[in-house]
């Protein structure tokens, strides 16, 4: 076969040229740009026509409403905690909603270094501090000195804290 190629190559004149060819009828490069083209503005008009579901923002509860549900929970728990347990899930929910609620790093803190910032800090009148000092001090005493606690101090406490979370400004 190429043998027969090369034989015709060197018997045609080295001046003769050969003939331009005809077009190709159907170009299927066009054909396939424009469907390309077709489809690339559908997806554009589907983007913006298409309704599109945005995720709704859900904003966070305020601490007050976390310590208000916090709270709720604990109700139902005067008359069956013990006055220890009690005492230290009431003493967290205050604090938690003081360090969210004011800033003020209460939860990692002794009740004396919480109740020195406290006094620092403007949040604070004097009445509420020595609402929160009372507070904390039964708590303490109810959780380190092992103080007799029962349904009447897990009830009064549950009221000393609801109070000061529902006067917070």
């Amino acid at each position: 076969m190429i043998w027969l190629y090369l034989a015709q190559a060197a018997s045609r004149a080295p001046d003769e040229m050969e003939d331009i060819r005809p077009p190709i009828a159907d170009s299927p490069s066009l054909m396939i740009v424009t469907i390309l083209a077709c489809l690339l503005i559908l997806a554009l008009v589907a983007y913006f026509v298409w309704p599109n579901a945005k995720p709704k923002v859900v904003l966070p509860p305020l601490p007050k409403e976390v310590a208000r549900r916090r709270l709720e929970a604990l109700k139902q728990r005067i008359g069956t905690e013990t006055g220890y347990d009690f005492s230290i899930k009431i003493s967290d929910v205050l604090r938690s909603f003081i360090e969210q609620h004011f800033g003020i790093k209460a939860v990692q803190q002794t009740t004396i270094e919480f109740l020195m910032e406290a006094s620092k800090n403007s949040h604070f009148d004097l009445a509420q501090q020595e609402c929160l000092r009372n507070f904390l001090l039964t708590c303490d005493s109810i959780k380190f000195a092992r103080a007799n606690a029962g349904i009447r101090e897990n009830a009064t406490l549950f009221e000393r804290a609801a109070a000061f979370v529902k006067e917070a400004k």
